[in-house]
């Protein structure tokens, strides 16, 4: 049965505007869900979580030494130091190298869950000779911790 766009009888004509409405409702409905859809973050990209951190003397504050995500945000970590150091994410296995007075960034999808260090890679900063790092090949001291939850 088709639609009828001019009728040929009494009251038929508003029946077919009818119907055509009901049509363009129902596809507006469909075409709208997409939207609704990215618009509560089903298909939008990952929120992002930022996270400002100076290191002092090898060192956060307190407050900072557990951060905290959830699995499937974008996490960026961005750093100021008052020492070169090497930086390393384990479990993601990122590194990143941060300089005095520079801001450096180590971003990730928090694609894993759990609790994952940040540590700082003594043998993989320049002119460092710290005693502790002399008594092995690879020393590091754990900063921070990230955590992050299942959703």
């Amino acid at each position: 049965m088709g639609i009828r766009w001019g009728g040929t009888g009494r009251g038929r004509g508003a029946a077919g505007l009818g119907s055509v409405v009901a049509i363009l409702l129902a596809v507006q409905g469909w075409l709208a869900s997409p939207i609704a859809a990215a618009a509560d973050g089903q298909g939008a990209q990952a929120s992002a979580r930022s996270f400002e951190l100076r290191i002092e003397q090898r060192r956060v504050p307190q407050a900072q030494r557990t951060l905290r995500a959830t699995e499937g945000e974008r996490v960026e970590l961005r750093w100021i130091a008052d020492e070169p150091l090497v930086l390393h994410l384990h479990g993601y296995d990122i590194e990143t190298r941060v300089a005095p007075g520079k801001p450096a960034i180590t971003s990730f999808t928090a694609r894993l869950t759990g609790r994952f260090p940040v540590a700082i890679h003594v043998d993989g900063v320049p002119g460092r000779s710290d005693s502790s790092a002399k008594s092995s090949s690879h020393h590091h001291v754990t900063l921070l911790h990230v955590e992050v939850h299942p959703r």
